[in-house]
Formats: C-alpha cells, structure tokens, sequence
C-alpha cells in the first residue's frame, strides 16, 4: 500500500456512516477526514425541497449547489492529497469530477448503499469510479451484465465494534422495530406488525406510523445513536423487508441488532441471509405473519434458546461484520482486485 494513509471520505455530515468509516480508518492508522457532499440550503431545509418541487424552474439552484460542492471538493483534494477518496453514495459528486480526482493520482472508490430502484444515479456513477461497492448483488449482476463493467464489487453494510452487549443486560423491550412507514414500499410492515403489537411491541420510525392503527405502540424517531440503545435493550428485534423490487441485501438492522446483542427476526426477503447467517442458530426468518406471531411466541417463552442464537449472531458479527472489517475488505480489494468477497 502507498505510504500515503491519508483518506477522504465523502458522504453527508450526518450520516451514521461517514462516522463509522472515519474511526474505522482511524483505527487501522490511517489519518482520515471527511468531505460534506450535501452541504447548502437545499439539502438542509424541507421548505426548499417542497418548493423546488412546487416550482420547477427554481431548480437550477440545486444545479448552483451542486457546482459549487464540486468546485470545492476539487480544492479540498488538491490541498490534502489522500491517496483514496471514499464517497458513501455521494450522488452530488458529478462523474466528470470523479474523473478529474483520478488524474490527480487518487485512488477513487464509491460504496452505493441503496439497492436497485436507484439505477439511473447507479449506472451513472459506477463507471466513473475505479472501484465501485454496493450492498446489493441484483446491482451488481445488472452492472456487469448491461453495462460490461468490472470494477464493480459487494460489500454488505455493518455495524460498529461493541462492548460486550451481554454483560449486565437489561431487556426492557421484548419486541423493537425500527424503520419507515410507506405502504408502498414496504407493504407488509403494517400487517406484520399489526400480527405482534399484543406481544410487547415497540416502534420507531417516521411520522406515518401515528396515523396507523399502531400508533399507540409508536415511540417517534430514533435520533442519533439511540437505535443502538434500543437494540441493546431489545430480547428480539424484527425486520421487515421491501418487496417493491428484487434485492439481495442485508439492512443495516440485521448488523446493528446482533451486535447490540438482540435476537433478529426478518422475514425470507432476498437471499442473503441465509449466505451470512446460519437460520435457526443465529438469525430467525419467517414467511408471513403468522410464522412470525408463533416464533415471537416461542421465543420470548424459551429465554435461552433465544440468548443463545443472540450470542451466536454477535460472535460472528463481532468477527467478521464490522466497519473495520469492510474497510480491511475495500484494501484488500485495491491491492488484488480479482479477489471477490
């Protein structure tokens, strides 16, 4: 590896990962800083976004932003000099200006954490990179496969490195779930959950949920870290997959929950789980909402079947599912890039 360890990550100043990734870089002795891709009023303020919807013409002042993001990006890299840029979706970050970063001699690479319903931003980005990650193996199939590129890998999302979540637990939740409200992407969550809410059950999430029948098992947002506490608080915790589109991926829950030391139930959504977690030992699935009503049952009744899946699913996780480990895994893949993982 070059003796360059200077790295600039490139992601929205409040995402849960540009923080991650930066201490883990960190942690492997790099010297690290960030780049805010989605500074400016337009990203900052609802009201604008409304109003640029409302009034189209108005949108040639994301067009002003955006320019101007980029111009400064171009400064910053010029002055720092990383031997990596790393965008975490970075969908501001014009091709043209990824292209110019790599002529400055940086290596370019880009983790795209959505899956497939955002092709148009996908198919733009990925070429300009000289390596491209994403969380999704229906993305990468289609990028190999219609546009014949190569520099395209998987990289599953993570969670941080934690504590021993088991010392001194105490389980005040019996059931969390944490996500969005949107029928249309997410149909089966309401009657998912609606098949729970007599077990225990506790959400958080967007504003949605309190014009559910649900409501009175809603909590509001889960700010910052709070998630974290929740699932270190939580026996179980269920997700609850799109089935809008094809996807094989793995939400960010799945990590964050076995490394808080929770039991995860999700439904059979996508086929990546059972590659990374063994069914019955460290992770639950369920086909419907019956399937998950009796399993809930069962295991909020057998404690220690259930702590024993837990502690299996935070073992693995702890070893192999860390950002440390993901960023162990971009290196690895700059230094031999015909190793897939």
């Amino acid at each position: 590896m070059n003796d360059n360890k200077r790295v600039l990550i490139v992601s929205p100043a409040d995402s849960y990962l540009t923080w991650a990734f930066v201490k883990a870089f960190q942690a492997l002795g790099f010297e690290c800083i960030s780049f805010n891709n989605r500074a400016g009023i337009y990203y900052s303020s609802q009201t604008v976004r409304r109003l640029f919807r409302i009034f189209p013409k108005l949108r040639f002042l994301k067009k002003l932003t955006m320019n101007k993001t980029n111009k400064k990006l171009v400064l910053l890299i010029s002055k720092y000099r990383p031997f990596l840029v790393f965008g975490i979706k970075a969908e501001s970050i014009y091709p043209e200006t990824v292209e110019e970063i790599k002529k400055g001699g940086a290596k370019t690479v880009c983790l795209f954490e959505d899956p497939i319903d955002l092709w148009p931003i996908i198919s733009r980005l990925a070429p300009a990179y000289d390596y491209f990650f994403s969380v999704d193996r229906v993305v990468l199939r289609r990028l190999r496969r219609e546009l014949g590129l190569k520099n395209c890998f998987y990289m599953a999302l993570a969670t941080e490195s934690m504590a021993d979540p088991f010392a001194n637990r105490q389980d005040k939740y019996d059931i969390s779930f944490i996500g969005t409200y949107n029928n249309n992407l997410y149909s089966k969550r309401e009657k998912y959950l609606t098949a729970i809410k007599d077990l225990g059950l506790n959400i958080w999430g967007t504003s949605g949920w309190s014009k559910t029948p649900l409501a009175k098992y809603f909590h509001g947002r889960s700010l910052g870290n709070q998630r974290l506490d929740i699932y270190s608080q939580s026996k179980i915790v269920v997700d609850i997959n799109w089935d809008l589109m094809p996807a094989e991926f793995l939400s960010i829950r799945t990590f964050e929950a076995m490394g808080c030391g929770a039991m995860f139930m999700t439904d059979y959504a996508g086929k990546e789980r059972k590659k990374i977690y063994v069914e019955g030992r460290e992770i639950v699935l369920f086909k419907d909402e019956n399937e998950l009503r009796e399993k809930v049952i069962y295991y909020l009744k057998h404690d220690k079947e259930r702590e024993d899946i837990a502690r299996a699913a935070y073992t693995k996780t702890a070893a192999k599912h860390t950002y440390i480990e993901r960023v162990k895994q971009l290196l690895n893949t700059i230094e031999n890039p015909s190793v897939t993982f």
